[in-house]
């Protein structure tokens, strides 16, 4: 026969051995999801930036294109894991918020993809060198003031969910610093 005690000692154990991998696990999601969200906003500004330059600066155009567009997918590919690995807690704290997130993501690749149509279009060279202003102003047109805008968009974008993820990110690390 065993003793009752002894059966409800065990119950105990196994319930502080689950609430600890429950606080466990909340820290560890916690520490993740700050490490993401920071890299995804520091690395979105990052690439808003360095397309920015590439929008506003017609010496890229005549210039090496390649460059700015390996250092752009460079930092894509990052963005990525940071996007994937974010968006599971956004999903769980708030749908709409991570709904936004989402778009704002994938605003940024279409900034990216809007900017490389216009630097293609701008990008003078061969026997028609000479006329990389007339390609540069065709390429504004074409393509480039849709991309500024795009641009405009997702710093807007940008500021306006950090300044809503703050919240969040306060619930967290307060999370992280108990224990």
């Amino acid at each position: 026969i065993i003793n009752p005690l002894y059966r409800m000692g065990k119950g105990l154990i196994r319930f502080a051995m689950l609430t600890w991998l429950a606080e466990w696990r909340e820290k560890r999601q916690a520490q993740s999801f700050l490490k993401n969200i920071f890299a995804w906003y520091e690395t979105s500004h990052g690439v808003s930036d360095l397309l920015g330059d590439a929008l506003y600066d017609q010496k890229i155009c005549a210039s090496e294109i390649g460059l700015v567009l390996d250092k752009t997918d460079r930092q894509l590919f990052a963005l990525a894991g940071y996007i994937s690995n974010a968006r599971g807690s956004l999903r769980r704290w708030d749908l709409d918020l991570a709904q936004r997130f989402d778009r704002a993501s994938s605003n940024i690749y279409r900034l990216r993809n809007m900017t490389v149509r216009f630097l293609i279009r701008c990008h003078a060279s061969g026997p028609f060198a000479d006329q990389g202003q007339i390609y540069y102003y065709q390429a504004l047109e074409a393509t480039g003031f849709k991309a500024r805008q795009i641009r405009t968009e997702v710093e807007q974008e940008l500021k306006s969910i950090w300044l809503e993820l703050q919240g969040w990110i306060i619930q967290a690390e307060k999370v992280v610093g108990e224990s």
